[in-house]
């Protein structure tokens, strides 16, 4: 099962915000120098590269559960938590040391055994992949608050 990431309105204006001016400064910076066709072609092709770099986990994120493993991120770009590490899942933002695959502060905190740093994530259904997750990990159990480890 594949759950689209959530969205804050902050973190969409912060990366678009951010892309629109490394692409105007670009485009200022070949228009004011005089340069050979060739280099303004290298550098607009470096441009598109940065453009899609930025704008891509924005809209491509996404965690999918299987059988074994949770796969957090976008196309060939991500991890893989197997299901059998996980410790806790909680509500959160993943202060502190965080992989953070998360486009929103309201998310959920994934904790895992041997691991220092949990993993942030914020899909979308949150109640629907804590269920289906809980469903696939018989060492866990549902909560108000995420899943827990069972006694």
């Amino acid at each position: 099962m594949t759950y689209s990431a959530t969205r804050d309105w902050w973190v969409t204006l912060l990366l678009w915000g951010t892309t629109l001016a490394i692409a105007a400064a670009v485009v200022y910076s070949v228009h004011k120098e005089e340069m050979d066709s060739m280099a303004q072609v290298g550098i607009y092709l470096a441009l598109t590269g940065t453009i899609v770099l930025c704008l891509v986990p924005l809209y491509a994120l996404s965690y999918t559960l299987s059988d074994r493993d949770l796969r957090v991120g976008f196309g060939p770009v991500g991890m893989r938590v197997p299901l059998n590490t996980i410790e806790s899942v909680t509500l959160g933002s993943g202060q502190g040391l965080a992989w953070s695959w998360s486009m929103s502060l309201k998310g959920l905190v994934i904790a895992r055994r041997g691991k220092s740093m949990d993993v942030a994530i914020s899909p979308q259904d949150q109640d629907g992949f804590l269920r289906d997750l809980a469903a696939r990990c018989s060492h866990l159990e549902l909560h108000d608050d995420g899943l827990v480890a069972r006694e």
